[in-house]
């Protein structure tokens, strides 16, 4: 955001999310081991962005917390929430909402067998909504909406 000036555009940047690891209900499914690493950490977030009104940190479930998102035109979206079922929520609410020329990165789309479930998830939704996923080096997926 410092390298964009952020603050000298008429923008906001939505940040989604526990901020202390997955849901109570998730947690005997894909994935749950990967909990164990998050502490919380919400203080330590709004401390980092509070030198940039607009970001809009949001606490809570996804997809419980989507409606939050003030914006019906989204140019970028991040998705690494460690489990299909709130990732592939985050993406059917987005997708209608993301602008021709959006970018969306998945951060553990092909990483390793670990995210096989997301990359399940995203594959059957790209062929429901008709977008491609290209695997990057990184195991992300990115997925650049058309018009």
């Amino acid at each position: 955001m410092e390298y964009l000036d952020f603050n000298s555009r008429d923008k906001q940047f939505y940040l989604v999310d526990t901020y202390c690891g997955f849901p109570e209900e998730l947690m005997g499914s894909a994935n749950a081991t990967e909990a164990a690493q998050f502490a919380e950490c919400h203080d330590e977030v709004v401390k980092t962005f509070s030198t940039f009104p607009g970001a809009v940190i949001i606490r809570g479930k996804v997809p419980d917390t989507l409606s939050k998102v003030g914006s019906d035109q989204i140019a970028f979206l991040s998705i690494d929430m460690n489990h299909p079922v709130p990732e592939i929520a985050a993406m059917r609410f987005f997708w209608p909402r993301l602008v021709p020329g959006a970018i969306v990165l998945l951060d553990d789309y092909a990483y390793s067998e670990m995210y096989r479930s997301q990359k399940q998830a995203f594959d059957e939704l790209a062929g429901e909504l008709d977008f491609c996923i290209l695997t990057l080096p990184t195991g992300q997926g990115l997925i650049v909406k058309g018009s």
